[in-house]
């Protein structure tokens, strides 16, 4: 870790976001880490972490992890695996949440990078709990970055 002031985060718990029914010859890596902004709909500031499988594709695809920082400024504090949602996707590469002053916080939209699994559009539930499936698109080229407009 390089020295303060760039250096100056605390560690407060390590976790694995691979998926604990991994198939073997698996090869998993982090994509992105989103923290949506804690809202009305969403007060809970859940953490969504996308998972890469580098190795042989499966049908059920790349996931999102889904973390909850619990016990903040306690000695136990630490990170809970909430869900993982497996998406379809081959190799999430990017994602990007709705904004909540347009109406679309509730949505996620993710995007592989290989094949062609195309885009996914998921909707939060359970207060953020859980993703849901709502939309896909197969056809969409190769992509890696969102922007809401």
């Amino acid at each position: 870790m390089p020295a303060p002031p760039n250096g100056s985060v605390t560690t407060f718990a390590t976790v694995s976001i691979v998926p604990s029914d991994s198939p073997p010859d698996a090869k998993w890596a982090a994509a992105e880490i989103l923290i949506p902004r804690p809202s009305k709909q969403f007060p809970v500031p859940y953490i969504y972490v996308s998972n890469r499988n580098k190795g042989t594709p499966t049908s059920t695809g790349d996931s999102i992890a889904i973390f909850e920082h619990v016990n903040r400024g306690k000695p136990n504090e630490g990170l809970v695996l909430v869900k993982q949602v497996f998406t379809g996707l081959q190799q999430i590469r990017g994602m990007e949440f709705g904004s909540a002053e347009q109406g679309c916080e509730q949505f996620l939209i993710a995007g592989g990078s290989v094949g062609e699994t195309g885009v996914v559009m998921l909707r939060r539930t359970e207060g953020g709990r859980n993703l849901e499936i709502v939309a896909r698109n197969t056809d969409a080229p190769v992509l890696t970055s969102f922007v809401w407009i």
